[in-house]
């Protein structure tokens, strides 16, 4: 149902800007662009089989809102996100998200960078990480494009991997391919760069304020102990937490992937008491002191040095 309304709130922005003048459609930009991330992240949701039991819901769901919504590889994502990130978070030369191209978190990654790349870091990662942001989503298809042309010399050509191709197939052919015919290059490139721009932005704006200025760490505890240090759940008004799609509680999440995000708001209330039982950090942040933190993180995040992992164990720990 979800899914329906915001797929609905998405094709009444593209009609009305089909029929306003200039400056209106330009307006509707920002709204789609919103609307589309969201639908895009419950994407996210079926690729932690947090959607359904049904395996085939979730997959389905996957391909609906990843490749064939979004243009982004369903494999790519997996790897990227379900195995990297969510294994090793915040985890120097391992987690993918503490070092998007050309950024990084920390001082290990700076200085394994080429030259160039460590000029940009020192000089210019404070001013334009933001601006950058409207890159992300086309940095991600081209990274998920590249995972693709790679997935069979290991593994194959997969079912999965055909799905994958077709499905993107399909989105460039609804997304630009036919805009084009329809209403020509400038309109159809133009729309199409201008909505994922915006996408870009809120993916920046989702994650980032839930794990950067956090602990980065040059190794893994191996345990949960690890995802609550490295993670923190962000206060938003219900209004705005509809659009985060449950990545405003990214601790539950972190610990309980396979949670429905509707269920996350009351598995956070467990996991808070259980926290504050056993002594156990807990974190939490109003979303605008999060998203402030990051970006103090951010402009000086190539020359911090990661820490060893906390050597907290759980043996102590009452379930």
């Amino acid at each position: 149902m979800k899914l329906a309304v915001l797929g609905s709130g998405l094709a009444a922005c593209f009609v009305a800007m089909r029929h306003l003048p200039l400056w209106g459609a330009l307006l509707l930009i920002p709204v789609a662009g919103v609307i589309a991330t969201s639908i895009s992240m419950t994407g996210h949701e079926g690729s932690h089989k947090a959607f359904s039991t049904s395996k085939w819901r979730n997959q389905l769901l996957v391909y609906l809102a990843f490749p064939m919504f979004s243009g982004l590889g369903s494999l790519y994502w997996r790897n990227k996100h379900d195995r990297l990130h969510h294994g090793h978070p915040n985890v120097e030369g391992v987690d993918p998200d503490i070092k998007p191209f050309p950024f990084v978190s920390s001082h290990g990654d700076h200085i394994k960078s080429p030259g160039g790349l460590r000029w940009f870091q020192r000089n210019l990662q404070r001013t334009v990480f933001w601006p950058m942001s409207t890159l992300m989503a086309l940095g991600m298809r081209r990274s998920s494009i590249l995972y693709l042309v790679k997935y069979p010399k290991e593994h194959g050509f997969t079912a999965a991997w055909f799905g994958d191709v077709v499905s993107l197939l399909v989105h460039y052919t609804a997304w630009m391919v036919l805009p084009i015919i329809a209403f020509g290059p400038l309109v159809g490139i133009g729309v199409y760069s201008l909505v994922w721009g915006v996408v870009g932005v809120c993916l920046a704006l989702v994650f980032a304020p839930a794990h950067m200025s956090l602990p980065i760490t040059d190794g893994q505890n191996h345990d949960w102990v690890h995802q609550l240090e490295t993670t923190r759940n962000l206060q938003l008004p219900k209004v705005v937490s509809f659009f985060f799609i449950g990545l405003d509680y990214q601790v539950e999440h972190h610990l309980f992937p396979k949670i429905p995000h509707q269920n996350l708001p009351r598995a956070a209330e467990i996991t808070r008491a259980w926290c504050a039982t056993n002594g156990l950090k807990h974190l939490t942040a109003p979303y605008q002191v999060a998203l402030v933190d990051s970006a103090k993180f951010m402009a000086e995040a190539w020359q911090l040095h990661a820490s060893s992992p906390l050597d907290v164990r759980a043996a102590h720990i009452v379930v």
